[in-house]
Parts: C-alpha cells; sequence; structure tokens
C-alpha cells in the first residue's frame, strides 16, 4: 500500500515549513540568549515531521489486519519493523532528552539576560511549543505501556495454549501457542479454566466408552476414532475430541453444547475470584 498522507498532515508540513521561515524574521530576538533555543526549536520541527513520517510509511506498510504500527511488537513485515524501532529506540528517547533540554537553555536564557527573547509573541510561542512537545512525549510514553502490556498479554495468553497443546492439538489446529500480534488476542480470549485446571478433568479413550455410532467431535466436526483422546465432562455428559475441548475451556467454563458449567457451583465462584489473563481488544490510538 503506498504511503498517503491526510489533510492534517499537509497542514502540519506546510505550517512548519512557515514557522521555519519565520523564524528568520526574528532571529534578533535570540541574538541575546546564552544557549541557543532558535536551534532547539528547528530541530524540535524536524522530529515532528520525523515522527509522523515513520508513522505513515510504517502505517502503509502494514498487512492487513496486524493492527496499529505502534502497538504491534510483533509485526513480521521488514518497514514497520525498522520504523517502529526506530521510532522506539531513537526518535522517541531523543525527542524526550531534546524537549528537555530546550526548557532548560530557555529557562536559563531568560535568567541570564532579560533581553532574551522579551515578553511577546515569540517566546508565547515557544511556550506553547514546549507545551505542546511535553504532550506529544506524554501521549507516545502512553502508546508504548499500551504496546509493552498488549505484549506482556500475548506472552501469557501462548504460555497458557502451550501448557495444555499437544501434538494432536497441533495436528487438529496448528501452531495455538505462536501468536503473530495483539490483534490475536480477540479470539484468544482466556476467560475460562487454568491450564492445571484443565489437566484435572479426567480424561477417556474413545475406544472405551460408548459414543455411539458415528460419533463426532462437535467442535471440529470430525468423526471421533476409537484411539482418540477426549474428554467428557462430568456436569453434561457431552464428549469432545481432548485437544479441542482443551482449547474451549481455556476461553469459557462451560459446555460448548448447552452451556453448562464444567465447574461445581463452589469451584465457580473460586474462578471468579480468582485474576485470570482475559483479554480484550484495546482501541487503537491514532496520533
Amino acid at each position: 500500500m503506498a504511503p498517503t498522507l491526510s489533510m492534517n498532515d499537509g497542514v502540519l508540513m506546510v505550517s512548519l515549513l512557515y514557522l521555519s521561515i519565520d523564524m528568520q524574521y526574528a532571529w534578533d530576538e535570540f541574538a541575546a540568549c546564552q544557549w541557543p533555543v532558535h536551534r532547539w526549536l528547528l530541530v524540535s520541527y524536524f522530529f515532528i515531521v520525523a515522527f509522523r513520517l515513520t508513522h505513515i510509511f510504517g502505517s502503509s506498510a502494514m498487512s492487513a489486519g496486524t493492527g496499529d504500527f505502534l502497538l504491534n511488537l510483533r509485526t513480521k513485515d521488514a518497514l514497520p519493523r525498522l520504523l517502529m524501532s526506530l521510532t522506539w529506540l531513537l526518535i522517541m528517547p531523543l525527542f524526550s532528552v531534546w524537549t528537555a533540554l530546550g526548557t532548560f537553555w530557555l529557562v536559563e536564557s531568560k535568567r541570564l539576560d532579560d533581553r532574551c527573547l522579551p515578553l511577546g509573541m515569540p517566546l508565547a510561542f515557544i511556550v506553547t511549543w514546549q507545551a505542546l512537545s511535553y504532550a506529544w512525549v506524554v501521549i507516545h510514553a502512553t502508546l508504548g505501556g499500551i504496546a509493552w502490556v498488549l505484549e506482556k498479554r500475548l506472552r501469557r495468553t501462548e504460555d497458557s495454549l502451550r501448557a495444555v497443546a499437544d501434538e494432536d492439538t497441533v495436528s487438529r489446529w496448528g501452531e495455538v501457542g505462536s501468536l503473530n500480534g495483539y490483534t490475536d488476542l480477540t479470539n484468544n480470549s482466556l476467560g475460562g479454566l487454568r491450564p492445571e485446571q484443565i489437566k484435572e478433568l479426567p480424561e477417556i479413550v474413545a475406544g472405551m466408552a460408548d459414543l455411539g455410532e458415528d460419533a463426532e467431535c462437535p467442535i471440529c466436526l470430525n468423526e471421533i476414532h476409537p484411539s482418540d483422546a477426549c474428554r467428557r465432562l462430568g456436569s453434561c455428559g457431552h464428549t469432545f475430541h481432548r485437544s479441542c475441548i482443551d482449547l474451549w475451556l481455556l476461553r469459557r467454563a462451560d459446555c460448548p453444547m448447552c452451556k453448562c458449567s464444567v465447574l461445581s457451583k463452589t469451584e465457580s465462584e473460586a474462578i471468579a475470584l480468582t485474576p485470570i489473563n482475559s483479554t480484550t481488544e484495546i482501541e487503537h490510538w491514532h496520533v
């Protein structure tokens, strides 16, 4: 997908270009400043442009359904991965330090010489711009925090999926323990049983139980063969392939057929009081 500039981006670029040119006419306002506040201002413009361009190109190169450019720390696309790394590891830290340095330069310059940026439009603009720069830092720091939380949830979800997966699970459902990004959490919300609770449920071999003729698993809709490992839920008696029902029970603690709770009332109340790795999709931040 080709990168696209929105109207807001166009207004931003034109405004920064105008401010850069206009600064040349106010150059004398900075002559008495001990520190190069004007150079700080120009470089901060460059940082904002760099932020926007990396986000535009990174978002445009993301594959469909992989989520927001700055939130998916697992993107496999080369260009977004490179630009995301540049944003979090280089541009963001440098801009944060540069913003703090600009505040120090401005305060010290005004303290040492009142002729530096006398009260008026240039000083008011610089103070406003610094406030906006700090807001930009806070917003991106929040995005970074969200990305970190999503990554932790991904890892916890993968650990739970791997804990119940075996060769039969892989043959039926693939590598369920490897998720591509935070958007996969939408279909892997773990609000059911913990892996250790699932493993405590009784297991049967299909050939040793009376499943009737043409028995099939209600989840994968495949025939249950005599050698298949299964689980028959004690609360309702429905039988499933173990690899199928185990993945279901990670998400919900009830039977997919009749919605009958798998656990007793006492056990269900204990589950409700225990923190479980439940995940909901976080709305995308577009900055």
